[in-house]
This record gives C-alpha cells, structure tokens and sequence, in this order.
C-alpha cells in the first residue's frame, strides 16, 4: 500500500507527562519515517485576554521575555530527551522548534489542521487510582477539535509499555473512520514488525442490545432461536467488518489476529486491551455506525482514552 508522509507534532511544556509522549513520538516517528515538530505554546495571560485595549497593553516585554526563556528551555529540555531516546542525529528528526503565543488546545488544534499528513502525540496526566481526561483539558480539546489522528500518552502508563510497541489493537466497527484507524495501523506495524489485533464487540443476547428492560414493565421472553438469530447476525457482523479492516491494513508480516469480544463496546474493549501482557498502543476511529452493535463514537473512545494502559490514538 502506497506510505504517507507524516508529520508528528509534539506538544511540550516541560511536565513529566509531555516528556513521556516526547519518548512515544520519537518512537512513532521512527516507525513511519517521520519528521517531528516540537511545538510549545505561551499561554496568554489574564490582561492579553481582556476586552479592554488598555488592559491587553499592560502586558511588558519583560513579561514577553520571560515566556520566550521558558519556552526555549522547554524545547531544549524535550530535545535532550529525543537525543536520549533515540539513536539517530536528532537534528535530522526534527524538522522544526515551533514556539506559539495564545490558548494551547487552540494552537495546537491549528498547527495540526494547517500540516499535511500530521499527527498529534501528547501526553495527559493521571488523576488518582484511575485515569481520566478532565473534560475541557487541552488533550481533550484537541482530540474532539483536531481533523487529524490524535494520540494520548498517560504520563503513568503500564511500565510495560515502555519497551516499543510490540502489537497494535485495532477496535473496529466498519465505519469510514476505522478504515483510516486500519490504514494507519498499518504503516506503523510495518515499521515497527509489530502484530496486529482486529477487535469486534457485540451483545451476545438481544436484551443486553436493548439495554436491558424495565423492571416496572412486562420482561420481553426471547425464544433459542431468536437468540441463536441474534448471534448469528453478530459473528456475519464481525466477519464482513474484519474482512473490511483487512483491506485497509495491508500486508502485515507480524500478523493479524481477529477477536470477537462479548459484551457492550466500551467495557469489552477495555478489559481485553488491559489484559494485554505485550507492549501494546491502540489506533481507533471516532465515528462509529449505528446499529445493533455499540458504536465506538463518544463514550467509548473515551473510556479507552481515559483508563487505557497502553498509549491510544483516535482518528476522525
């Protein structure tokens, strides 16, 4: 299949948790042959966000240089950490230092949408004994926002997953999106030799598609042939939406793997890409289908975003 060029932007600001996603992108870059783009973003200030002219003039040079020296000292610090992670000449990998003044989420939005073939890497921070993107945080933001792939690191991954990826799970339901989700994946598994997992989930019984019933209303009876109907339409499902990502795919000399996996989408898709003892990332679409099946829009993009332990990438 015909190889993308790509550009990978790095959104820095010194935390530990970009300095992780530095390390995710440098390894992504190698994969695809990519050139990367280290981007720090001066957050405006209180008076530069007045609706007051006076008060968007108070803001001094000196405050100006003071941003421009963090950010230079951030930029630095991240490209010291590239130097450490990888092998080749960093000058050679990254292609620019990009300092911008403004709302982060907005910036990096822009910069992605304005770069052919880009893809963002970032990091989140991990909140308590469970992960979770704060709603309206800049990595949240850009996700719902960028028109391009967007690839969340939580700074407090499985330790596991530090050691390059060696498989890449691909959730799909048969929507255009996870077409891209599949093309991508692709490219990195054959960069990197990794394998490939193409993940399916579907109710196993009519009443958990229907979301359960009432307990004040009548329950519905559901004879053995209307289940057995059901699940049967669930594995033809399965099989037209796995045959459908293979084409997408391409070859992989690592191999592909399908699974079926019982239950609603997001709970199903979680515990089976936590249960995963090799260092794995996820690479899934954004706009499910409707249908009988739970669609991978919305709720559960988040959850694996949220609570995965492995880095995940989300494709409109």
């Amino acid at each position: 299949m015909d190889k993308q060029d790509h550009t990978i932007i790095i959104p820095v600001d010194g935390s530990e948790h970009a300095a992780r996603a530095v390390a995710r992108a440098a390894e992504l870059a190698g994969h695809l042959g990519a050139h990367m783009q280290l981007l720090h973003v001066m957050p405006a200030g209180p008076a530069e966000l007045s609706d007051i002219p006076g008060n968007r003039s108070a803001t001094t040079d000196a405050d100006l240089a003071a941003k421009r020296d963090t950010a230079n000292e951030v930029l630095t610090t991240a490209r010291r950490g590239l130097a450490e992670t990888v092998t080749e000449n960093t000058e050679t990998l990254v292609l620019d230092d990009l300092q911008h003044h403004g709302d982060p989420a907005t910036v990096i939005t822009e910069q992605a949408n304005r770069t052919p073939g880009a893809i963002v890497v970032m990091g989140t921070r991990g909140l308590g004994g469970i992960r979770k993107l704060l709603l309206g945080s800049v990595s949240d933001a850009v996700v719902h926002q960028a028109d391009c792939p967007v690839m969340v690191v939580h700074a407090d991954e499985h330790p596991a997953n530090t050691a390059g990826v060696q498989q890449i799970l691909v959730p799909v339901d048969g929507s255009s999106s996870c077409d891209q989700a599949a093309r991508l994946a692709g490219e990195i598994a054959r960069g990197s030799n990794a394998a490939v997992q193409l993940l399916f989930a579907y109710a196993r019984h009519p009443a958990e598609a229907d979301g359960g019933y009432s307990t004040l209303g009548e329950a519905p009876v559901y004879t053995e042939a209307m289940v057995e109907e059901f699940l049967q339409a669930g594995r033809e499902e399965a099989a037209r939406t796995f045959a459908r990502a293979r084409t997408h795919l391409g070859e992989i000399p690592a191999g592909i793997t399908e699974h079926e996996l019982a239950g609603p989408a997001a709970d199903a898709l979680l515990d089976h890409v936590n249960d995963q003892q090799k260092p794995s990332m996820v690479i899934m679409g954004r706009r499910g289908l409707s249908g009988w099946q739970e669609t991978l829009v919305g709720s559960v993009s988040h959850a694996l975003l949220s609570k995965a332990a492995c880095p995940v990438a989300v494709i409109h």
